[in-house]
């Protein structure tokens, strides 16, 4: 409310030039810059990075703008000069380390002027920051060492899906961002809210997830691949392993959530959506200054979606909404509180799709819109967080900052899905498995960290160090699952049946918890021998433990716990720049990870994972940053995989798995993202993986070894410039599952999407996305059951902003 009314008195009354400029005391200080002429984004984004400023437009302003660049030790504010030349744009200081550009007005004639300023150095609150760039790719990123590096000087793979991109493709929740990165493959077996999901990079899963670069439990129900996107700037994905910051987790990839920040020029958006299977979305963000000075900062991002399938009778909703304040305490100190909520929630809902065999063995064929679930099936997931940071900035570069966040969340799922048994020609052999899962969790978690420069035999370096912990819950009643005494499961007629079954009465067996703890040190450093040489080492240190109790209605309870102390995971990496564009780089880090959700058909859980990783590759950076590409090889090598054991089970009923010895994954990526001429955006690449136990045999053959993606968008010039026109391929190689006289292949396929925007006015724009241009019908999971990818579907977006 307070944030609305801040709007509307602002935008009631004139803005002045006094009321927009901010005088900042002279310090003389001085950059060294290099920056190529090029589009004006990717030279706004290397601009950023050698001042650590933050540069914020609006899109439209920069699309088809190109920038003379600069080059020479010049004081900021004179090569900010120098590079907006000629482009009928003018540049504000609103507080000393925060940039906003603007349209020259019309009577100051072609050149580039600032209001009178004088400038001090400063570090932006969120260098990486993509919303309001217009591109695909970011300047910086500290998702892989917590150093803030630009994608080039990181040595691993590194994907971000930038604000715009989730805008141009309609990507509203994160698993349908993933579905979309480079070098990641989704593997979708049930609907939103469900646990029917499984995502994979480099041959393993992915199951470590951060937000603002906080990590979150291993815990089950802890994933946020169903999180809706509305209140993020940019998804950050760190593939292969990611030990340094994650201390355990899969040698897979790490995705980085990072939230939008209140911004200190009002700013917001309206945004409704129709689409195709009575599709209805309505989102609202709105932020700026809350005081005249600026000192105080707001935002509120609203969002509520409602839709069916093109599976029959599912039905999907979810709400979010997002507020964060953000303080100047003093000239060197903010803090930052926030709160975010997001509930999601599916009916006549199934956690797997139809059999993929008849009885007898031959293939069955069922139609997208095949419902497995009861009529009275539903997912529930319910997520709260609070959030805190305090940052100061010291002098010469130097920051602290304080984390703490508290994340409550609770997950309810009424099972009923029609997978059980085996599938007759006439329609008999089938029933269902029901039962229940509910939930709370909660987790606690608080991070201190130090990031600076250091001067060191004449020159200058970098070094991060922190300490960081969490406590995490579990907390539940217990339900019958699977089989229930009295229950009969049994569907007449699977073919054509309708949900209908009657609901089983379930009762709870009693009550189960689980407690992890995790308290970890790290520190990098990157060193820089010479100019073109960096040398980055690493290490954390961790103490993990999970306690497992049980409390049964009946009958003794149970109570496990395992501990790893003084786990010791090493980074190192190295990159040489051979050219001003062109650099080579190779990394190495050790993998750790406990395996809790993972059982052996007699119910214990598999070995930690432990193990190698090693990457190279070749980075290079265009005009000035605003294209990226990269070539890498990989490596990984562990123990303890676990490997589905095909048609045998844990004592729950879940599926069992088998740990494998020496397990090798190897392969490579190509990846471009960013802006490959004026109006021109492309995001993708090509990725392969092969993975294989010690004997050489191929594993994990439900995943595939290649897929290729690639989005573009292409802005129309001169007449025609309020068209932007866009195009999207995803395609995956084979896969199959299955041994024996059952198996399934799956051959590649091949999804085209296309996209057009329209600039109605300065304001308002409309966009269309049409998925599936030729409705291609293919399977996304063969795993255990069969799961359709969405058919031919339409989504129209009105946007306004202001």
């Amino acid at each position: 409310m307070l944030l609305a009314s801040t709007a509307l008195r602002r935008l009631a009354a004139p803005a002045t030039i006094g009321e927009t400029a901010i005088q900042v005391a002279q310090q003389g200080r001085t950059v060294s810059f290099a920056i190529a002429a090029g589009p004006l984004p990717g030279v706004l984004a290397a601009y950023g990075q050698a001042t650590g400023f933050q540069v914020l437009y609006p899109s439209d302003i920069a699309q088809g703008v190109f920038s003379p660049g600069v080059t020479g030790t010049l004081a900021p504010q004179d090569a900010l000069i120098r590079l907006l030349a000629g482009t009928g744009l003018i540049a504000r200081f609103v507080d000393p380390d925060t940039v906003t550009l603007e349209k020259l007005p019309a009577q100051a004639g072609n050149a580039a002027v600032l209001d009178p300023v004088t400038v001090q150095g400063g570090l932006s609150r969120d260098p990486g920051r993509s919303e309001g760039t217009g591109s695909y790719t970011t300047g910086s990123t500290d998702s892989a060492t917590k150093l803030n590096l630009t994608p080039r000087e990181t040595p691993q793979s590194v994907s971000v899906m930038t604000r715009q991109r989730m805008d141009d493709q309609g990507l509203n929740e994160i698993r349908d961002v993933l579905d979309q990165t480079v070098g990641v493959s989704r593997m979708q077996r049930g609907p939103l809210g469900s646990d029917g999901d499984d995502v994979f990079a480099r041959g393993f899963p992915v199951t470590n997830y951060q937000v603002n670069g906080i990590p979150r439990s291993t815990v089950y129900g802890f994933d946020d691949s169903i999180s809706d996107t509305a209140v993020f700037d940019r998804i950050e994905v760190v593939r292969g392993a990611t030990g340094l910051l994650n201390g355990v987790g899969e040698p897979s990839a790490s995705v980085n959530l990072v939230r939008k920040r209140p911004t200190p020029i009002l700013q917001g958006y309206a945004e409704g959506q129709i689409g195709s299977w009575n599709r209805y979305r309505g989102e609202a963000d709105l932020s700026g200054p809350l005081t005249g000075n600026g000192r105080l900062r707001g935002r509120v991002v609203g969002a509520y979606q409602d839709n069916d399938s093109f599976i029959d009778r599912l039905h999907e909703r979810k709400k979010v909404l997002y507020g964060v304040l953000e303080a100047d305490i003093t000239e060197d100190t903010t803090w930052t509180v926030g709160v975010e909520y997001q509930k999601h929630r599916s009916d006549d809902a199934s956690r797997a799709g139809f059999p993929l065999f008849y009885a007898d063995g031959t293939k069955t064929d069922f139609s997208r819109s095949h419902n497995s679930g009861a009529r009275w099936a539903y997912f529930m997931h319910d997520n709260l967080t609070v959030f805190s940071e305090l940052k100061h900035r010291f002098g010469d570069g130097w920051t602290a900052t304080l984390n703490v966040e508290r994340n409550n969340r609770e997950y309810d799922g009424l099972l009923g899905y029609g997978a059980r048994g085996s599938l007759n020609r006439d329609g008999t052999g089938m029933g269902i498995w029901p039962g229940r899962w509910n939930s709370d969790l909660e987790q606690t978690s608080v991070s201190a960290d130090l990031n600076g420069g250091f001067d060191l035999f004449g020159r200058r370096h970098d070094l991060m160090a922190g300490i960081s912990g969490y406590y995490a819950k579990r907390e539940g009643l217990d339900y019958p699952l699977w089989t229930i005494p009295g229950y009969d499961p049994s569907i007449p007629n699977y073919f054509t049946w309708n949900g209908s079954i009657a609901q089983p009465t379930l009762n709870p067996t009693g009550r189960s918890q689980t407690d992890e703890r995790q308290v970890v040190a790290y520190a990098a450093t990157r060193l820089r021998p010479t100019d073109a040489l960096s040398v980055i080492l690493g290490s954390r240190i961790s103490r993990w433990e999970q306690i497992e109790k049980s409390s049964p209605n009946a009958g003794a309870g149970s109570y496990s716990k395992r501990s790893e102390n003084g786990v010791f995971t090493p980074f190192a990496g190295v990159v040489l720049d051979l050219t001003d564009i062109w650099s080579v780089y190779a990394s190495y880090t050790s993998i750790f990870k406990p395996q809790n959700l993972q059982r052996d058909v007699s119910g214990q859980s598999l070995d930690p994972l432990d193990g190698n990783a090693y990457e190279a590759g070749v980075k290079a950076e265009f005009f000035g940053g605003a294209l990226n590409a990269s070539a890498a090889v990989f490596l990984i090598q562990q123990d303890n995989l676990g490997e589905a054991d095909p048609g045998r089970f844990a004592p729950d009923g879940t599926q069992a798995y088998r740990a494998v010895k020496g397990a090798e994954s190897k392969g490579f990526e190509l990846e471009v993202a960013g802006e490959v001429m004026t109006g021109w955006q492309v995001g993708g690449g090509y990725s392969h993986t092969s993975i294989k136990n010690a004997d050489g045999q191929r594993m994990m053959t439900y995943v595939p070894r290649d897929t290729f993606k690639l989005f573009t968008t292409y802005r129309l010039p001169g007449a025609w410039d309020r068209v932007m026109v866009g195009g999207n391929v995803k395609w995956e190689g084979d896969v199959y599952t299955g041994t024996g006289a059952r198996p399934y292949d799956r051959d590649g396929y091949a999804v085209v999407d296309l996209m057009t925007r329209y600039q109605i006015t300065d304001k308002v724009s409309a966009t269309l996305n049409l998925n599936n241009l030729f409705d291609k019908k293919y399977l996304s999971s063969v795993q255990n059951y069969g799961y359709y990818g969405e058919p031919r579907n339409v989504l129209l977006s009105l946007r306004a902003t202001w």
